[in-house]
């Protein structure tokens, strides 16, 4: 199954990646493609919207794990939600569930707008 990745700016330096289909060894570069031009030190944070997302592999897991390592280590933060049972049993098995996994984007929204003002907050006081 394809995997289609749609990136969408939800505001200045945070990007909503709402994947669709199968992350695997056959797709797993569609999904690298995708985050290349969004991954600058400028991101604040990236949420994955995993709600139709059916497959993942651990080639798939890996683009996600590099995308928050990378993200963390400027200070931006990485988000997921929507996840379905069976890819959260993928991240489970693994051992390796994100903190930041919302069951709505609702909820996403929220922890990312206590995060953008953490931030503000971090730059007034330099």
């Amino acid at each position: 199954m394809p995997l289609k990745v749609t990136v969408t700016q939800k505001e200045p330096d945070v990007y909503i990646v709402a994947l669709s289909g199968s992350l695997d060894s056959q797709t797993y570069p569609d999904l690298e493609n995708a985050l290349r031009p969004i991954l600058k030190p400028s991101t604040k944070a990236v949420v994955f919207d995993m709600e139709h997302l059916v497959y993942i592999s651990s080639l798939g897991l890996s683009v996600i794990f590099r995308t928050k390592e990378a993200l963390e280590e400027k200070g931006g933060t990485l988000a997921i939600t929507n996840i379905q049972p069976k890819i959260k049993e993928v991240f489970d098995a693994v051992k390796a569930i994100p903190s930041q996994i919302f069951a709505s984007m609702q909820e996403a929204d929220e922890y990312l707008d206590a995060f953008l003002d953490d931030i503000e907050e971090e730059e007034k006081k330099e």
